[in-house]
């Protein structure tokens, strides 16, 4: 399925999209859930299933990557 129409992805999707490790992916997803802007971004619908909005995992970056400029 093209990126472009999926809302959501898992660890592992969200991670081949945006070049960027699994453990790089968990650290983000922390942060993402202790912050109130990012934090529905996240939904955890099970114990070991987690799903990540892949828009919302760009805006956390490009914010991230606006704090370091």
């Amino acid at each position: 399925m093209n990126n472009c129409l999926r809302k959501y992805g898992t660890k592992k999707e969200i991670s081949k999209i945006f070049s960027v490790p699994i453990k790089t992916i968990d650290k983000d997803i922390a942060e993402m859930r202790s912050l109130k802007n990012f934090e529905p971004f996240v939904l955890r619908p099970s114990y070991k299933r987690v799903l990540i909005s892949i828009t919302g995992y760009e805006m956390f970056l490009q914010s991230k990557s606006s704090k370091l400029l």
